[in-house]
């Protein structure tokens, strides 16, 4: 058994402010995790895992001994629950960053006529399929219309994104 498993039972089980000592555990920061670990051992008796869990299920007092010890540190585990999301969120920010870098230097990269105009004309051509079936169909399926089209409009949303980061990339420089 993890540390993992104990701080999903505590966050399940604990009620209102100890159960962010079981997201403490769940976390990905070590010293978060660390943190943690120190109150539920502080509460139980054991950084045993297994008896750590064994212990906070068959023994009240030790539920109580762990809700103190989270309301002497709230400040502490309130901290390091924001920095767990922050953590989240400026590792999303840099995939976003690298995808957008990578999609522009693509763009860069690209010299023949070919290479710069084969997705505009993919797109180009999947909105004509789109609109010759549209109308020449004498019922369209919604499906099939779906179907032709997301090319089209898989390539403008691109396209803008492209627009919108080359442009954030070139003030920022």
């Amino acid at each position: 058994m993890s540390w993992s498993n104990v701080g999903d039972w505590i966050k399940d089980n604990a009620g209102t402010g100890a159960s962010l000592v079981g997201s403490l555990l769940t976390g990905n920061i070590p010293g978060a995790i660390a943190a943690g670990v120190s109150l539920v051992s502080g509460a139980t008796g054991s950084d045993d895992p297994d008896i750590a869990l064994q212990q906070l299920q068959g023994n009240p007092d030790a539920m109580v001994k762990l809700k103190g010890l989270y309301y002497k540190n709230e400040d502490s585990v309130r901290s390091h629950i924001q920095a767990m999301h922050l953590a989240e969120l400026e590792d999303k920010q840099k995939e976003h960053e690298t995808t957008s870098k990578v999609i522009v230097e693509g763009q860069k990269v690209a010299e023949g006529w070919i290479e710069k105009s084969s997705r505009p004309l993919m797109a180009w051509g999947s909105l004509a399929a789109t609109i010759a079936y549209a109308f020449n169909a004498t019922t369209p399926d919604a499906f099939v219309i779906s179907i032709l089209s997301s090319g089209y409009l898989a390539w403008m949303g691109l396209r803008t994104k492209d627009k919108v980061t080359a442009s954030k990339l070139v003030s920022n420089k």
